[in-house]
Formats: C-alpha cells, structure tokens, sequence
C-alpha cells in the first residue's frame, strides 16, 4: 500500500500527526511519503496560512476567534475549497496521480477543503481522508465528500470514525522520571508542572508559570518553544528563580515523565501526547477559537480539568483532592482513546472508492440549465400577458362576434 500524507507547517502539531500516521503504516509495511500540502497549493496560500495565523495568534488572538467562528459555515467552507481549488488543485492533483499512492491522508483542514472539492467534483479518484486531530469537530475539518474523516476526540459525530490519537507511545523505561527530575533539579515532594505553549510558544505562559510558582510545593517547568523573547524573559524574572525553563526541545517524553501535570492552552497534539503518558491535563487561558473550543470538549467528556482564572489554577493545584480523585480521573479516562484502532487499520479496510461519474455530472449539468432556460422563457411569457393592455369593451364583443362565426 501506496500512501501519501499532506500536512502543514502551522506549528508543529500537524506535521508530528503526519509522522505518527507513516510510523503506524510503516510498521504495517506500507510505502508512505509525507509532503506539504499548502506549499502543494500555491506559495501564497502557504505563506498567507502560515505567517498570517501565527501573526492573529501572537498579537490579535481576537481576529482568530473571529475568524474561526465565522467559518463554521459550510457553505462557506465550500466555497474556500473551490477557489481553492482553482488556485492549486492542479498542482494538488497531480502530485497525487503522478506517485500511483492507493490513499491519501490530510492532516489539515485546509488541504482537506481542497481535496473535498477534487472528490465532488470527480477530478481524483485517489481515495482521500482527512485526519481531525482537534477535539472540537471544526466542519473545516469534516468533508462529507471525503472517502473517511478519522476524528480523535473524545466524541465523534456521525460522520467520523474514531481513531486512536497518531502519537508514539511513551519509554518504556521506569528509570526515566526518577533520572530526568535528578536532571531538572527537583527535590523529593515537589509536584512538576509543565507549560507549554505550541512550537510558537503563544499564550499568557508567563502569568501560568507565577501563578504556579506562588503555589507551595509547585516547580513550574515551561517550555517557549521557538519564542525566544518569552525564554528571556521567563528566564530574567526573579519570581520564577526556581522554575525550569526551555526553548523548542526534543525532550517532551521526558519532561512529561517527571511532570505531576501538564498545564495547555490549545488542546493539540502535546495533550494527545500526555494522554498516552498517563500525565493529567489541566487547561488554563485557552487561546481564543480552537483552544477554547478543545478545552470545552476534553473538559467535557472527562480527560482534562480547566481552570478560568489564575486565582482558579492556584486553588486547583493547592487541592488535594484534585491531586487524589481528578487528576487521576481524567488521566485514565484520556487512556481509552488508545484502545481505538489506528489510522493504518481503518485504510487498511478501507477499499478504494468509486470515483464519480463525470459523465453523468456533466449531463445533470446540461438538464439543469435546459431547465432553468425553459423557465425563464416562461417567465417572460408570463411577464408579456401580465404587461399586456386591457382589451376594450367594444372589441371584446367583435372578438367574439367573429369567433361565433
């Protein structure tokens, strides 16, 4: 099996999905090539996406919510996709043709919308998924036009099928918390909070990593990603002398095995990956839009707690019951996401689609405005005997006179 798998660099979440999904087809024995699926659009599709999101994000959060809002419409989402579409379906379509791949996978929505639209409208055969790696269901996301729309949510509406989140499982190595917190210099009884903020390191992670540290007993662990203005200024605050602090990092696995808990803002693919490590989830200041909206969601069905506020987090973490009955919880409850079947299990069932037919699209097409001109000239009849002038008394006698004869 031949499986092309499109992703994004728009943090680091979507492209670390994509690898997760070819390491499970890999070890199944298929052919698996990742690409960027934007830059397979168009140059200005990726840059507008790329850059123009991590600008809303950094300094108008507000415009992102906004936008994400207003683009829960699927007429809408239908449109994006045809102009589209226009702009790089091409280049898109051909990619896919020329490498003979059994499946595509789109790890995201974006992508996903331009695929949806090739689908429709017969122009691809090749059978297409798209892989919904937030909790909240964005119809964004979800193309009914697609071959499959793999979700790893906690709840999967009618047109998903659930899937086990694309994430590595954790070291098998007991050694590895006592030896990583050795490292980061935390002593015997302190609790270790990780806060992260993305790749990008958005969000008011400064105010979480106080609040924790104004916590007795609390070590904040904060990882700024590739924000290095945030690293020096976490790293210059006398508040948090104590804290342990990290740019862009490749040590996640063993971060989280010496954290207590994991402090999010967006709800991406670093919760997915706590959840398989067991470590608790705590959402705090969600970013506006999809962090809000996966904050709801996991809150909801049970795999994360979320504070509303800094005075919130510090009573949450001062509270033995959250450390002795809902951490613990909502960690176990997070762990049957992986109990699921894996992406290459469902492709691997998933036989190949019947493509539409062009043919009869193009006739349904040629009926349509057959119709639509018929009625028209109806109309216009119609509009003729509406506009005609009354017929006089006296005529409409003659008229008759001579239709009698």
């Amino acid at each position: 099996m031949r499986v092309l798998i499109l992703s994004a660099p728009v943090g680091a979440g979507h492209d670390a999905a994509a690898r997760g999904v070819a390491a499970e087809l890999r070890a199944l024995g298929a052919d698996v090539e990742i690409d960027d699926g934007l830059a397979l659009i168009g140059r200005c599709v990726h840059r507008l996406v790329v850059d123009g999101y991590h600008c809303q994000i950094e300094y108008a959060p507000w415009s992102w919510r906004v936008l994400y809002r207003a683009t829960r419409s699927r007429r809408l989402i239908r449109f994006g996709g045809t102009i589209l579409a226009l702009q790089g379906g091409r280049r898109l379509r051909e990619r896919i043709e020329s490498g003979g791949y059994d499946h595509v996978v789109s790890a995201y929505p974006v992508v996903s919308m331009v695929l949806a639209r090739l689908r429709r409208t017969g122009k691809l055969r090749v059978p297409c998924c798209a892989l919904v790696t937030d909790f909240d269901p964005h119809p964004a996301w979800v193309h009914p036009e697609l071959d499959a729309n793999l979700g790893v949510g906690g709840v999967c509406t009618g047109a998903m099928r659930p899937v086990r989140p694309p994430v590595p499982a954790p070291p098998d190595d007991p050694t590895l918390r006592p030896r990583m917190r050795t490292r980061l210099g935390i002593e015997a009884g302190e609790r270790a909070v990780l806060i992260v903020g993305g790749a990008w390191g958005v969000g008011h992670l400064h105010a979480a990593a106080r609040t924790v540290a104004a916590v007795p007993g609390m070590r904040p662990i904060v990882v700024a990603g590739h924000n290095d203005g945030l690293r020096r200024r976490l790293a210059a605050d006398p508040e948090l002398e104590r804290a342990v602090v990290f740019g862009f990092t490749g040590l996640m696995a063993g971060l989280m095995a010496a954290s207590d808990v994991l402090v999010a803002n967006a709800g991406g693919l670093t919760c997915l990956e706590a959840f398989a490590a067991g470590l608790p989830v705590l959402m705090f200041d969600p970013l506006p839009g999809h962090g809000e909206d996966n904050g709801r969601h996991m809150e909801r069905a049970g795999m994360a707690a979320a504070a509303a506020s800094e005075p919130d987090l510090r009573a949450m973490l001062a509270d033995a019951g959250f450390w002795a009955v809902r951490a613990p919880q909502t960690a176990a409850r997070a762990l049957a996401l992986f109990e699921r079947p894996c992406t290459a299990d469902h492709l691997a069932v998933l036989g190949p689609a019947v493509a539409p037919n062009r043919a009869l699209m193009r006739a349904r097409r040629v009926v349509a405005v057959t119709a639509a001109v018929m009625a028209l000239g109806m109309a216009d009849r119609v509009g003729d005997a509406v506009a005609a002038p009354p017929v006089p008394a006296h005529q409409g006698a003659v008229v008759q006179q001579w239709e009698g004869r």
